[in-house]
């Protein structure tokens, strides 16, 4: 053998180079076996201590597929070469016709063989005729994994064997043994798409096919397909920081109970991260772009951790200038609460069509069983009509007491010990929220969403056996006061926020045994004075002052006044405006909806009030 091969020395110089952060890990061959992270050693200021996350979230045993994270020998050493001289001749040769990173390119064609050989002891009847899923594998690891101009050559003594050859024109990209022929048939979705595309088809059919009663099942077809071409690329053909979009995608398609497939992109979000992420090349946008959209999908647990400190290191190298942020990650403080993630929700629901309460096609609950939601009934419910992506919802379900200031309106620090509830008409939406609660054992039997009208959502509130303690409804799509947008209400009349609806959800509020809080807020002035003169024409709420009052809404709207509250004034010159003691200049929770922080990036102004009933 020689001392040292053209490969080993490619494979000793991109070890140390993409492993510089070692991880002690309990390796599994399985398909989503359990890994266990041992603890990693940081300093105090480095361990977990976001509220959004607890002691036991952070030890979990994390269900993995194996990927070039976990799977790449440590060191290349030479009982390793020989291992992969079984299966070929000439390791130096094979990696010429490899695409780059060629030693990861090899590790995973390697592996594939290693099953197949596998399968070849276990039954010597195995040919590639009887079992074309070999082959189709094979194809599909040669199509991106091999050079165009070479051909995987295959042959047949007491194991199956592979080199590559120059490919003739017009030729296949797989050679078979003489004997054997191709077989081309049976393949499944894994063998033709990308990780990444099954993540968009995913996705696109999560949010044009709602009305279909099968549709998590088929979403859930198409992740299981994902998790099927990860087992066999081991995350190769995710590059650069495509695993964070395919994660970002699988969470918005609403797929549930599938930690394994998260945590699986999230370890190839590592790997990418260690072996690109301080070249010049691989931006500062693109870090933030793969922490930002991780956290969006929720993923914790020890590899977000490792995530983080990793994106710290590749930020600190290209002069990154938020020490908050950098802060945040460091601490482990950085989550799905944080703003950058809940900006990426924000933009998606915003893509979303307005799906009209009266139009669309519904799934309606003829009754909800709510032992069978929550695992406590008795426990005080809060209530998010309209509740869009959810996250306001999963957020507060988390919150510990150090989230809650004294500014905050609302003097609870029992966040904890709530039941939480929301409506929305989009069912993709529905599905996201669910999907992250089928993921969390934080929050599951404490957290749902439903696709149900506003009007419906509250009549089923009334068989709720606990008290209602707060009602919201943050950022209803507004009516249109002339002109203008076409998904929006027509006018004041079809307005969701009806009389009628705020008096059934005075009626909820005040039938409890304890004080009821509804809480309002828009970036519509005329709309929130609206929603007010409603609560105030009921005469069964009081509205309560507020710590940081508007004192000036001129001052408050920076001196700029919206299209839409110059024609409202033009219209009604005397009427009130959302100023004084009641309407607050802050947020009056300690978590905020995505919208209001997108106004607040924007530089918009939010006008919200709060009323107590009970």
């Amino acid at each position: 053998m020689k001392l040292m091969s053209y490969f080993q020395w490619m494979c000793c110089t991109f070890h140390a180079s993409a492993f510089l952060v070692p991880l002690n890990i309990v390796k599994q061959s399985s398909s989503c076996s359990s890994l266990h992270v041992e603890g990693i050693s940081r300093s105090p200021s480095e361990s977990m201590s976001t509220s959004t996350s607890s002691d036991v979230d952070n030890k979990l045993q994390l269900p993995i597929i194996p990927t070039l994270y976990n799977s790449l020998p440590n060191g290349f050493p030479d009982s390793q070469y020989e291992q992969w001289l079984k299966y070929c001749d000439d390791v130096d040769e094979i990696l010429e016709g490899l695409v780059s990173p060629a030693p990861e390119s090899f590790h995973v064609i390697h592996r594939a063989f290693e099953e197949i050989n596998r399968r070849l002891v276990l039954d010597e009847r195995v040919y590639f005729f009887e079992f074309p899923q070999f082959t189709n594998d094979l194809r599909a690891l040669s199509s991106y994994l091999v050079k165009s101009e070479y051909a995987l050559a295959l042959s047949l003594h007491d194991s199956f064997r592979w080199k590559l050859v120059k490919r003739v024109e017009g030729g296949s990209c797989i050679i078979f043994p003489i004997g054997y022929h191709d077989v081309d048939d049976n393949d499944e979705m894994y063998h033709k798409h990308t990780t990444l595309q099954l993540s968009q088809m995913a996705l696109e059919l999560a949010t044009s096919s709602q009305d279909d009663p099968d549709l998590l099942s088929k979403v859930h077809g198409i992740a299981d397909q994902a998790e099927k071409r990860l087992m066999l690329t081991l995350g190769s053909d995710l590059r650069g920081r495509t695993s964070s979009d395919a994660c970002f995608n699988f969470a918005l398609s609403g797929v549930q109970n599938s930690n394994c497939l998260f945590q699986t992109l999230v370890s190839i979000g590592i790997h990418e991260l260690v072996r690109v992420g301080r070249r010049a090349s691989f931006t500062a946008t693109n870090v933030l772009h793969m922490v930002e959209k991780f956290s969006s999908s929720d993923v914790r647990g020890e590899l977000a951790l490792e995530l983080y400190n990793l994106s710290v290191g590749c930020l600190e190298a290209k002069s990154f200038a938020d020490d908050a942020l950098i802060q945040s990650l460091k601490e482990g403080t950085f989550g799905f609460h944080s703003d950058r993630p809940l900006l990426w929700l924000w933009r998606f629901s915003a893509r979303q069509t307005k799906i009209s309460g009266i139009d669309g096609s519904l799934s309606h609950y003829l009754t909800i069983m709510w032992q069978d939601v929550f695992r406590d009934t008795s426990k005080p419910l809060v209530v998010d009509v309209g509740s869009g992506v959810g996250a306001l919802l999963l957020n507060l379900a988390t919150t510990t007491n150090k989230d809650c200031t004294n500014t905050t309106l609302l003097k609870t620090n029992q966040w904890f010990d709530y039941n939480y509830a929301g409506a929305e008409l989009n069912q993709a939406l529905v599905n996201f929220g669910n999907g992250i609660v089928s993921r969390d054992n934080r929050r599951q039997g404490r957290v749902h969403f439903f696709c149900l009208p506003a009007k419906d959502f509250v009549r089923h509130l009334q068989s709720y056996p606990g008290d209602i303690v707060l009602a919201m409804i943050h950022f209803p799509s507004p009516y249109r006061l002339t002109s203008g947008n076409s998904q929006l209400p027509s006018s004041s009349d079809v307005f969701m926020v009806t009389k009628d609806l705020l008096r059934s959800i005075s009626d909820l509020l005040c039938g409890g045994t304890s004080i009821g809080y509804f809480l309002f807020q828009t970036k519509c002035e005329d709309v929130a004075i609206h929603v007010w003169n409603d609560c105030l024409s009921l005469e069964t709420m009081e509205c309560v002052p507020c710590a940081d009052p508007v004192v000036d809404i001129d001052h408050y709207c920076n001196g700029c006044q919206p299209k839409r509250v110059t024609a409202w004034l033009n219209e009604n010159p005397s009427t009130n405006r959302a100023e004084g003691v009641y309407w607050s200049s802050k947020s009056v929770l300690p978590q905020r909806p995505e919208t209001e922080i997108q106004c607040y990036n924007h530089h918009t102004a939010v006008h919200r009030f709060l009323f107590s009933c009970g």
